[in-house]
C-alpha cells in the first residue's frame, strides 16, 4: 500500500502545486505533505517498522520524492514571488521625466524688502550700516542726544522703562552716539532697526517699529548736502521723480530742525521724515569739537515707507502674521 502511494505521490503533488495561486495555499502543500505531520515524514517515521531490505528500498524512494516536492514547492514559490515583486515594481514606478511637485518657498517680510532695499541704495551712496542695541540706557538715548531731563519722550507714556534706568530705545539715534565715541570723522552711516514707543495702536501706530536714521559728519557739509542725498534716495526708493520741500522743525538733537514733505508729479504732499543739522552739544558729548566738524543727521519709519510704497492702508498688517497677507510679497 505504501508502494502504491510513493509512485503517484509525485505526480498528485505536483498536480496540486500547479493549482495553487498564492503563497498561502503553497505554504498548505508544503505542511501537508513535507511538515512535522506531513505525509512524507509519516512515511520515514513507519520505516523503523519493516524489514531492512524493504525499509532501505522505501527510504530511498521516500527522500527521492521528498527532494522532488521540495523543488517543485521552491520553484513555484520563487515564481509568485517573481509576480508579486513585478507588481509592486508597477504599482510603485517613478516616471522620471514627469514633472514633480512645486516646493513651497517663504517670502521675505516686507519690511525686510524694504529695509534691505534702501540699505543697497545708502551703500552706493557711501553709507555704511551700522546696528545697536534694543535695550539702552538712559544716557545714550536721552542725555547724550541733548534730550533733557524733563523732556516729553521720557514720560512713562512714552518710553517703555526698564530696571536700573534701562529702557527699550525709542529711536535708533543712540547708535550714533555709539559709533561717534569710537570713530573719527568723516563719517557717513544708516542705522536700521527696531524701536519701541509706549502708545495706543492704531492704522498708523504701534508700539513696535522699525525705523532708519542717518548720519554725515565732515568738515563742509550743510543742508544743501542732505537735501541731495534724501531726493536722490526717495527717487530710487520709489522708482520715479520725487519732489521734497523741507519745513521748519524741532528736534533737540539738531539745530536746525526740519520736516520733510515728498510728493509724486504734483500729487498731495506727505511727511516721510524728520531731519537737520547735528546739534552741537551733541558733538561736545562725543567729544568732537563743534566749530570743526559739522553734519546733518535724519530719521525715517521703514513702516511708513513701506506703506507708502505698497500701498498699505494699516501699519497693524505687519505685524499680524497673516499669511494671506505676507504671501503677496
Amino acid at each position: 500500500m505504501i508502494k502504491i502511494n510513493l509512485k503517484n505521490l509525485e505526480i498528485v503533488v505536483e498536480k496540486e502545486i500547479k493549482k495553487t495561486d498564492n503563497l498561502k495555499d503553497l505554504d498548505k502543500i508544503f505542511r501537508k505533505y513535507l511538515g512535522k505531520k506531513g505525509k512524507i515524514t509519516l512515511i520515514f517515521n513507519s520505516l523503523k517498522k519493516l524489514p531492512v531490505n524493504e525499509r532501505k528500498d522505501l527510504g530511498k524512494q521516500a527522500n527521492l520524492i521528498k527532494i522532488e516536492i521540495d523543488r517543485m514547492i521552491k520553484k513555484k514559490s520563487k515564481e509568485f514571488k517573481k509576480e508579486k515583486r513585478e507588481a509592486q515594481l508597477k504599482k510603485e514606478r517613478i516616471d522620471v521625466t514627469r514633472p514633480g511637485k512645486k516646493i513651497k518657498i517663504g517670502h521675505l517680510h516686507p519690511l525686510t524688502l524694504v529695509q534691505r532695499e534702501i540699505g543697497e541704495i545708502f551703500q552706493s551712496m557711501g553709507f555704511s550700516i551700522v546696528v545697536g542695541p534694543e535695550v539702552e540706557t538712559e544716557w545714550y538715548n536721552f542725555d547724550a542726544l541733548n534730550i533733557p531731563e524733563d523732556h516729553p519722550a521720557r514720560d512713562m507714556w512714552d518710553t517703555f522703562w526698564l530696571k536700573e534706568k534701562l529702557l527699550l530705545r525709542t529711536h535708533t539715534s543712540p547708535v550714533q552716539i555709539r559709533y561717534m565715541e569710537k570713530h573719527q570723522p568723516p563719517l557717513r552711516i544708516i542705522v536700521p532697526g527696531r524701536v519701541f514707543r509706549h502708545e495706543a495702536t492704531d492704522a498708523s501706530h504701534e508700539i513696535q517699529f522699525y525705523q532708519l536714521e542717518g548720519l554725515v559728519v565732515d568738515k563742509n557739509v550743510s543742508a544743501a548736502n542732505f537735501r541731495a542725498v534724501i531726493e536722490e534716495f526717495l527717487k530710487r526708493f520709489f522708482k520715479t521723480d520725487i519732489e521734497i520741500r523741507l519745513r521748519p522743525g524741532f528736534f533737540p538733537f539738531t539745530e536746525p530742525s526740519f520736516e520733510i514733505d515728498a510728493r509724486r508729479e504734483k500729487g498731495d504732499w506727505l511727511e516721510v521724515m524728520g531731519a537737520g543739522m547735528v546739534h552741537p552739544n551733541v558733538f561736545k558729548t562725543v567729544g568732537l569739537n563743534p566749530k570743526s566738524w559739522q553734519g546733518f543727521a535724519f530719521g525715517m519709519g521703514l513702516d511708513r515707507l513701506a506703506m507708502l510704497k505698497y500701498k498699505i492702508s494699516d501699519t497693524r498688517l505687519f505685524y499680524s502674521s497673516d499669511l494671506r497677507f505676507l504671501k503677496q510679497f
